[in-house]
């Protein structure tokens, strides 16, 4: 090589196209594609085995779909229950499975089955008074207190540089604040496409500034969807404030003056515990299958060994099940451990909730607890 020659440089792949980032927005949530979506994953991605070490209190596997890795994991995970990926065939205690719908098989002992996410969808449509009437009473007075006493005020804004700054000063931090490497979200060429390009960028204003954000999509005629969210740097005083709360509360009423007929306030595992749920369900949304592909997949929980942290488990996590006419909230319990019924469950969508005594439930399994 002479001094004038130079190593070739590495070509630089070009950044997807709009379209490209639209089919993969698409992909993941529009209801058209949604059986074909469930079928493929069915298919190619259904081989996930997650394991709890041998020394674990609960040894818990998840099989199958490979979402499980994004959202049943991660939920676990901060429950205490330690997984890492493995090859099946490991001795357990509990089993997950996540299936097709169309492929869970006949009940069988000491089995349930859950959605693999619900939804929580807010009706705004009915006007001021009935959205007022339908959150609770205590999270609209701590909102009008909280409102008045930092002068909270909101807007909206089509600037790209405003998306740029909620993505990397508001969003970003926040995710990897609360969430770490359990993080889920979106890539930032994708949601400005698709999400800030097409939706609503909404900012909470305190003092001047921009506290907190949340970009919400347009996906479907007359509803508005709360995507990605985020406060100023993920400082957790913003949280403690209530900005997120506060967010919640100017997106519905946002969307009720411009006509829109429900905001959806986006999906979470089917576990009473999670503290999304129990957050959201303040706003009394109708609870649903989702119209997207999670729709049509389900979560197979099987005990196969009782033991006193088994138990522990399932009494911690109260469940959203499939029922023969809906959804139920299932509240496990035995003599030593009371159903956690401080975990509210009621929001349209849910037909009853169950007490589930597990001297019953756990009668054809190994073990003793």
């Amino acid at each position: 090589m002479t001094g004038e020659e130079r190593p070739p440089v590495p070509a630089r792949s070009a950044p997807p196209s709009r379209a490209l980032l639209r089919a993969r927005y698409a992909w993941d949530t529009a209801p058209r594609l949604a059986g074909v979506r469930v079928r493929w994953d069915g298919a190619v991605h259904a081989r996930l085995t997650a394991c709890s070490p041998p020394h674990s209190p609960v040894r818990l596997c998840y099989e199958g779909l490979g979402d499980g890795s994004r959202h049943v994991l991660p939920f676990l995970r901060q429950r205490g229950v330690e997984t890492r990926e493995t090859r099946p065939g490991a001795p357990v205690d509990v089993r997950l499975s996540g299936l097709p719908a169309r492929r869970v098989p006949p009940p069988g002992p000491a089995t349930l089955v859950l959605p693999f996410r619900v939804r929580l969808v807010v009706p705004v449509g009915d006007g001021p008074e009935a959205l007022r009437a339908r959150i609770s009473a205590r999270e609209r007075r701590t909102f009008r207190a909280r409102r008045a006493a930092r002068g909270w005020t909101w807007e909206t804004c089509a600037d790209p540089r405003a998306f740029d700054h909620f993505y990397q000063r508001m969003h970003l931090p926040t995710m990897r604040r609360r969430h770490g490497d359990a993080t889920r979200g979106l890539p930032a060429g994708l949601a400005y496409e698709c999400l800030f390009r097409r939706g609503i960028l909404f900012f909470l204003v305190e003092d001047g500034t921009r506290v907190a954000g949340v970009l919400c999509a347009l996906t479907r005629p007359r509803v508005l969807t709360m995507r990605l969210l985020g406060v100023l740097g993920g400082a957790e005083r913003h949280y403690a404030d209530g900005a997120v709360r506060a967010l919640t509360h100017f997106a519905l009423e946002w969307a009720e003056a411009h006509g829109f007929s429900h905001v959806d306030l986006s999906g979470c595992e089917p576990f009473l515990s999670k503290g999304i749920f129990q957050f959201k369900q303040r706003f009394h949304p109708e609870c649903r299958l989702p119209d997207d592909h999670f729709g049509g997949k389900r979560l197979v929980l099987r005990v196969l060994r009782d033991t006193p942290a088994v138990r522990d488990l399932l009494v911690a996590n109260p469940v959203l099940a499939c029922g023969d006419d809906g959804l139920e909230a299932l509240y496990p319990h035995d003599a030593d451990r009371p159903p956690r019924t401080e975990l509210a469950w009621r929001c349209p969508g849910v037909r009853r909730a169950r007490h589930l005594p597990l001297d019953t439930f756990l009668r054809d399994t190994a073990g003793r607890a």
